[in-house]
């Protein structure tokens, strides 16, 4: 995974297009100075009263912004565990999968592109098999939109682009900007979980299946169902129950910190959008130490293992991803599998028959 991946969790921002620019800014001098993000605030405090509705209008955007959650940010991101070999491996023997079925040009949109990975392998296999394609990613986080625009050019056989939003605003946000009869292929990997509830996951894949072209293709993949931790729940348990340990902390078991659905499930989902599922697997992914690692400081991992705690507000957040690190050392784990859902279905058109 290159500088992203898609996905272990992201968060929307909701705003009209004109504030972008200056929200962005407001992100930036948050995440990279601290310092001056404090005095600004304090600033701002002592003159409220004077504020205009502008200002104020600003102020709601930064709070809808990073609402519950904490935004990527230059130290703490998906960047590195994207990098891991293996995992990347697995989303690239996926899009292999759904490359062979593709067109030349061919039209693709990945959902909850986070830093790129997906755009950026099959912008490798185009340049490998000179076919030629067109790429808009679509993800909620814009830390990660601007460093898939960083460093995910287009070049001579793919034309990439990406634009911040949410997966369930798909329509709007691609209005004029894709074939009208569809497109020939969109990917959501490890994505899934992030999108709300079940409501929003059943519209998120109906959005895809209704900007798919009949005989278009879609890729899914999870690291997080039921059969994730098949025959290692042990294992990633004593890692948490470690990490919580070192911060003094206790589960709260009546909050379940995340849903998490059955492979089943989100089949069902899948079919129910007008899908019809062309291949599925399980894939088994040894992650080294070193994965284990970069995972611990992506915002998103760690809200997901310590939703469940008494008095996580009041835990800093760079105290959680230290505490999975030297949880991982005091252990001594050196890699633990994590079973990856996949799936490959086309939208098949009308009477037509399924076949793979």
């Amino acid at each position: 995974m290159r500088r992203q991946i898609g996905g272990w969790g992201s968060w929307a921002i909701h705003t009209p297009p004109l504030d972008m620019l200056r929200l962005w800014h407001i992100l930036v001098l948050a995440a990279r100075q601290p310092s001056r993000w404090n005095a600004a605030k304090k600033a701002g405090a002592s003159r409220r009263r004077h504020c205009t509705r502008e200002s104020w209008r600003v102020s709601l955007m930064i709070g809808r912004a990073f609402g519950r959650r904490r935004a990527q940010s230059e130290k703490y991101n998906f960047i590195a565990f994207s990098r891991d070999r293996a995992y990347r491996e697995a989303n690239r023997q996926l899009i292999l999968r759904a490359f062979s079925h593709l067109p030349s040009p061919f039209f693709q949109v990945d959902v909850a592109s986070g830093t790129g990975l997906v755009s950026q392998e099959v912008s490798d296999l185009c340049q490998q098999t000179g076919k030629r394609g067109t790429i808009i990613g679509v993800d909620l986080d814009p830390f990660a939109v601007e460093t898939a625009r960083e460093s995910i050019p287009s070049t001579s056989y793919c034309d990439i682009g990406f634009i911040q939003g949410r997966a369930q605003d798909m329509h709007r946000l691609l209005h004029g900007r894709i074939p009208p009869e569809g497109v020939d292929y969109v990917s959501m990997h490890d994505a899934i979980h992030e999108i709300g509830g079940e409501k929003d996951k059943r519209s998120v894949f109906s959005s895809i299946a209704s900007i798919l072209r009949p005989g278009g293709i879609f890729t899914y993949n999870s690291a997080f169902t039921t059969a994730a931790m098949e025959g290692s729940a042990i294992k990633w348990g004593r890692w948490k129950a470690r990490a919580l340990s070192i911060l003094g902390a206790k589960r709260d078991r009546t909050i379940e910190a995340i849903k998490i659905h059955t492979p089943e499930e989100y089949r069902e989902m899948i079919a129910n959008a007008g899908l019809v599922i062309i291949y599925e697997a399980r894939r088994v992914v040894e992650l080294c130490k070193d994965a284990l690692g970069a995972i611990a400081q992506y915002p998103a991992f760690v809200e997901g293992v310590f939703g469940d705690i008494v008095g996580k507000e009041k835990i800093l957040f760079e105290k959680k991803s230290q505490a999975l690190i030297e949880a991982l050392d005091s252990l001594g784990i050196a890699e633990m599998p994590r079973i990856w859902h996949e799936t490959m279905a086309r939208k098949m058109a009308r009477g037509a028959l399924a076949s793979s």
